[in-house]
C-alpha cells in the first residue's frame, strides 16, 4: 500500500482528509513487523500523536487494526487481509503465472517473482522461492524500489514517455540530491532492455543478490505495468550465468505467461 499526499490535496474539495490520514496509518506498517506503537506511527506518518490515537482506535473498531492486550501496540487486522486477498484475486494473470513460475524456480534453482508498479516501488503479487538452502527472502506484498532492482528497472523501461516522466517526478522527490545518479542508472538500464530485452541488478539492491528482470504487457485495461524477476545468491549465480542462462529463460517464461511478451 502506497500513499504519497500532495501539497495541493487540501485545496481539492473532493479529497477526504480524514480518510487519507487513516490510510497513511495503515501504510506505515512494513513487512515483517509485528506491532507498532502510536508514537512510532506518528513519527512515520507525520501526524500528531493525538490524531494517530483517534485513528488507531477507529481502525481497530473497524477491524483494520488489532491491539495487543499487553503492550497496547497495533498490528494490521484481518480486514486488511481481506482487502489484500480481494486485490490479488482481481489479477487473473496470477493463476496463469503461478504454476509456470513454480516450474521455473524448480528447474533453475532460483527464486522468481511477479510484481506490479506502485508509484516508485514494485509490489510482489506472486513469488516462488528456490528450493536451495539459501534463497531470496521476499514474499507476496513485499515492496522493492523501482530504481535499484532488476524487476523495477524492467518495469520502468516499459513505461510510456508520460508514465516515465511521472515516475521520474516521484523518484526525484524520493532520492533528492542523489536523483541525477539514480536517473542515469535507470536510463542505462532502459537502454539495456531495449538492446537485450532484460534488465539486471547485480548486488545493487542487496549486496549478495544477483537478479535479472523482464516486463510483461498489462493483462487488462487500467491495470498497471507487470514485470518478472529471477534472483539468487551471488555465491551460486555469477553475472555470466545470469546473462547467458537465466535471462533468456526468464524471457521465455514471460512469453509463456503472456504470449507475445
Amino acid at each position: 500500500m502506497s500513499f504519497t499526499p500532495q501539497e495541493d490535496e487540501s485545496k481539492d474539495r473532493l479529497f477526504v482528509e480524514a480518510l487519507a490520514r487513516g490510510l497513511r496509518v495503515l501504510s506505515a506498517f512494513r513487512p515483517g513487523e509485528s506491532a507498532l506503537s502510536n508514537q512510532v506511527l506518528a513519527q512515520r506518518t507525520g501526524l500528531p500523536k493525538s490524531t494517530v490515537s483517534r485513528l488507531t482506535y477507529t481502525l481497530t473498531k473497524l477491524g483494520y487494526l488489532s491491539q495487543d492486550a499487553d503492550s497496547g501496540y497495533y498490528r494490521l487486522g484481518l480486514a486488511v487481509l481481506a482487502l489484500g486477498s480481494a486485490v490479488l484475486g482481481s489479477y487473473d494473470i496470477r493463476r496463469v503465472a503461478a504454476p509456470l513460475m513454480r516450474d521455473f524456480a524448480l528447474k533453475h534453482t532460483i527464486s522468481v517473482s511477479l510484481g506490479m508498479r506502485d508509484g516508485s516501488d514494485i509490489v510482489y503479487l506472486e513469488t516462488c522461492r528456490s528450493q536451495a538452502r539459501v534463497s531470496v527472502q521476499l514474499s507476496v506484498g513485499s515492496r522493492v524500489p523501482l530504481a535499484s532492482t532488476a524487476i523495477g528497472r524492467a518495469c520502468y523501461s516499459s513505461l510510456s514517455t508520460t508514465e516515465r516522466e511521472l515516475a521520474d517526478t516521484d523518484m526525484a522527490a524520493r532520492y533528492g540530491q542523489d536523483w541525477p545518479l539514480v536517473q542515469a542508472k535507470l536510463e542505462q538500464a532502459r537502454q539495456q532492455v531495449l538492446q537485450r530485452g532484460y534488465s539486471e541488478s547485480f548486488g545493487e539492491f542487496e549486496r549478495d543478490v544477483m537478479a535479472v528482470g523482464v516486463a510483461l504487457p498489462s493483462p487488462a485495461p487500467g491495470q498497471g505495468s507487470l514485470c518478472l524477476n529471477a534472483s539468487g545468491p551471488a555465491f551460486a549465480f555469477d553475472a555470466d550465468t545470469m546473462r547467458q542462462q537465466i535471462a533468456p529463460a526468464l524471457m521465455q517464461l514471460a512469453r509463456q505467461i503472456v504470449p507475445g511478451a
